[in-house]
């Protein structure tokens, strides 16, 4: 399918790029590539064909497909996602501004979600509230269609409602090319440049995962490997059957989801104001578990929020400090001392905040703190010292707890756990939604200055290796906004809470392990955290799947694996075995493809948050936040036009 219905005819060959994914990296890629053809095709006689290759195409995407249940949200407020570039945009190639998914719901009349619990506060089209993964399908159709009709008038784009197999060069192309291979389609494309931007597709399962399988199927019993909740993976489950969801991220509240409301339950308020459920009689006996035992805390809710009384400076790190202590030879002793820097400025953003918030309370606190504890070495026994001294037992950060809050708790059974984790989710929640603590939100603005400094400092590093302490510092960061923010809607958290209550949902607390107890029909589990067994009928892995190169079922990707022409590099641990690491295909700095044999391809790029490039804001950009999404895009699509051009022309535009 054709953007356009007329190609302007030209004495030159078009020059032409394939961009295989139509996901957000996919998507922007090609709108990228438009708005810098400007640039680097400024003759309108000259022109430039994108082909943008995916099955899921007209349907959002394979990850936001509109046919999804409307049940199912994002986590961000839909006033904040973007896939526009605007002001604060700071990559090279031209801005092209665009409405927010907000007001784009608002533009085209489109109702963001429907909840009673956020009915009674905000309309149905109100920048605070969450959109469904639908609408954000349909917001990512809008898009391309948007930018296909604002093209100019030499750019055109050529739709196909298909899957890339192949990728393969061109050995008689002059210029450097690529022949794609379409499933079904006996003629390929020929291009001059390819985009690998296929996002993270299926893997077969680990060697863990297998046994898991396999156990399970012994019993009659049934296994779903990770990756995103789908009707398909819990139709087959019969009401009452157990079920454990492995895994308290955003996954697992979809599968809630899928398990009660699309199965005709509902929430109702009573009238105290609390949330309560009511069964449909379809729903499975869920169980839930995870590595930490426990949800990760809401993101605050902006109109009820408070903000900072004082808007702390960095003192313990920097850009310059990350892309410093990143050319240390020492990889090892440089991560420590980061480490170190990095807790003691999250400490110090929390307790600015805490000790000038509520003057009469702290009196001159904040200046018997600040002093002592700037002077002190970072994260070193002296400086909290100094918090004990100043700050109260009650109102102390302790990070670890935080993180981990489960750690060394046992409970004398099931139901002691069920009331500790609803009183846990209630005052994580509320905390998230009142003015009283904006040293929260000082402790997530730490956070959202080091996910900052470390990407100015890799963005700053021209070499196209990308340090390993990078890596380290952000897993660091990482793992800390995960927890403070990266769960669940607050009205998510407040349904859990009343699915417990009902007994629909059970907590089993830190992870789980299969017992060799006998169980007709199921098996038996249990959990560090309670004495107590349950019988389980079938484990969904509620988490998303690590990425892999070597078990992808893509099949282009595992035809460049198996022909060397692709290199990947593990990039962390992995939760069943050091063999199943996720791993990364590796990239230059500006997107291009290295063969096993460190060959530097001329002709293929990709993009996305599992390339070796590290992506520190992964997931649909923020307006107002200079996304590095588009920094990655926009590089990709500059140097993809650039190298096209050159080798045509030989000559190189400004830009």
């Amino acid at each position: 399918m054709k953007s356009k219905q007329t190609v302007a005819e030209s004495t030159e060959p078009p020059l032409v790029i394939a961009v295989i994914g139509a996901g957000l990296y996919g998507l922007s890629t090609v709108e990228r590539l438009v708005a810098n053809s400007t640039v680097y095709v400024p003759d309108r006689d000259r022109q430039v064909h994108i082909h943008l290759i995916d099955p899921f195409l007209g349907q959002g995407s394979r990850t936001w497909s509109v046919a999804q249940p409307a049940q199912l949200w994002m986590n961000s407020h839909a006033g904040l996602m973007t896939l526009f570039t605007d002001d604060f945009s700071s990559c090279a190639g031209p801005v092209r501004k665009g409405p927010t998914l907000q007001e784009w719901a608002a533009a085209h009349g489109e109702t963001l979600s429907v909840d009673e619990t956020l009915d009674r506060l905000v309309d149905g089209v109100s920048p605070y509230r969450w959109a469904t993964r639908s609408s954000m399908g349909k917001y990512m159709t809008w898009f391309l269609d948007h930018v296909c009709e604002n093209a100019p008038a030499n750019v055109h784009v050529h739709r196909h409602r298909d899957v890339a197999v192949e990728v393969v060069e061109t050995p008689d192309s002059p210029q450097g090319g690529e022949t794609v291979r379409l499933a079904g389609e006996t003629i390929p494309l020929r291009c001059h440049r390819v985009v690998l931007a296929q996002g993270r597709p299926a893997s077969e399962p680990t060697a863990k995962q297998r046994e898991m399988q396999a156990a399970m199927s012994s019993q009659g019993a049934g296994y779903e490997p990770p990756g995103p909740a789908a009707l398909s993976k819990t139709a087959h489950i019969k009401p009452g059957e157990g079920v454990l969801l492995r895994g308290l991220g955003l996954t697992f509240f979809d599968y809630l989801q899928l398990f009660t409301t699309v199965r005709g339950g509902s929430f109702r308020r009573v009238i105290d104001g609390s949330l309560t459920y009511e069964p449909s009689g379809d729903e499975p006996r869920i169980y839930a578990t995870s590595r930490s035992g426990v949800p990760a805390h809401p993101l605050p809710w902006w109109p009820v929020s408070g903000s900072l009384a004082k808007c702390a400076t960095p003192r313990f790190t920097s850009p310059r400090l990350f892309a410093d202590l990143a050319r240390s030879r020492d990889t090892a002793g440089a991560l420590q001392e980061i480490t170190a820097r990095m807790r003691a400025e999250l400490l110090y953003f929390y307790y600015a905040e805490l000790l000038t918030s509520d003057p009469e309370r702290y009196a001159d606190n904040w200046d018997r703190f600040r002093q002592p504890f700037l002077a002190c070495a970072p994260g070193s026994p002296a400086q909290d010292e100094v918090i004990a001294s100043v700050v109260p037992d009650e109102d102390r950060l302790d990070l670890d707890h935080l993180v981990d809050p489960l750690r060394g708790r046992k409970f004398s059974d099931l139901a002691a756990l069920q009331s500790w984790m609803r009183r846990y989710v209630a005052r994580v929640t509320n905390r998230s939604l009142t003015r009283e603590r904006s040293c929260d939100l000082a402790l997530r603005a730490g956070l959202s200055y080091l996910t900052s400094a470390i990407g100015s400092a890799v963005r700053s590093n021209r070499s196209e290796a990308v340090p390993e302490f990078y890596r380290g510092a952000w897993e660091w960061v990482r793992a800390r906004v995960a927890v403070l923010t990266g769960g669940a809607p607050w009205p998510r958290q407040l349904e859990l809470q009343a699915l417990s209550r009902c007994g629909v949902l059970t907590f089993l607390g830190q992870e789980t392990w299969m017992t060799d107890e006998p169980a007709p029909g199921a098996l038996r589990f249990a959990s560090g955290t309670v004495p107590e067994r349950v019988n389980i009928t079938h484990v969904i892995e509620a988490r998303r799947q690590q990425p892999s190169v070597v078990r992808t079922r893509d099949d282009l990707l595992r035809s460049l694996h198996e022909r060397g022409e692709v290199a990947w590099r593990e990039t962390g641990r992995s939760p069943d075995a050091p063999s199943d690491a996720p791993q990364t295909i590796v990239v230059t700095r500006h997107g291009s493809l290295i063969s096993r044999d460190r060959r530097v391809s001329g002709t293929r790029y990709a993009v996305g948050a599992d390339t070796s490039y590290p992506i520190q804001t992964p997931g649909l950009p923020r307006a107002g936040t200079d996304s590095d999404v588009f920094h990655m895009t926009d590089r990709v699509a500059r140097h993809a036009l650039e190298s096209i051009v050159r080798n045509h022309t030989d000559a190189t535009p400004e830009g």
